[in-house]
């Protein structure tokens, strides 16, 4: 009986985990080696206190950042615009990842700096985000890339790659 437990037990935790990884498919996304076509939306990177606002007709990300030799100290928050700041009570994921891009545009890196379960739109949680970043050797331009859930049923999502 002890074995037959033990078994049960072992799976039971594979399970857990594998259902966990499955959750978490956002924080796991990956754009390394895709290229950027939309030029409008990569900031060449520069040294010292910068700042900016991104924006789509989804999300607006409102950013600073100073640049070291080795990383990148970023902090800023995102927020829904037009009218998905007004149609959706309820914010069910939100994942928002920076792009490191080279001199062609190709994806060297991308790093989720903002991340969100849920809750109410409506309750005023900041959508603010900090960190530092190591840079990926050869990264001369960041973009951002995003993808979400509304109300439980309505994808938002966007990347630079697709028009």
């Amino acid at each position: 009986m002890h074995l037959r437990d033990n078994r049960f037990t072992k799976i039971t935790f594979l399970m857990i985990v594998a259902l966990t990884i499955a959750g978490c498919g956002g924080s796991l996304l990956t754009y390394k080696g895709n290229k950027v076509t939309q030029r409008d939306l990569m900031v060449l990177l520069k040294d010292g206190n910068q700042q900016g606002v991104w924006k789509t007709n989804e999300l607006a990300i409102t950013y600073q950042y100073q640049m070291t030799p080795e990383t990148l100290n970023f902090t800023g928050n995102t927020k829904l615009v037009g009218g998905f700041a007004l149609g959706f009570r309820r914010i069910t994921r939100l994942s928002v990842y920076l792009l490191f891009l080279d001199n062609q545009g190709i994806v060297l890196d991308n790093v989720l700096i903002y991340s969100l379960g849920s809750h109410h739109a409506t309750d005023g949680i900041p959508m603010d985000f900090e960190n530092t970043i190591p840079i990926p050797a050869g990264a001369r331009t960041i973009s951002f890339a995003y993808e979400g859930v509304l109300d439980g049923v309505n994808d938002i999502g966007f990347s630079p790659f697709k028009r």
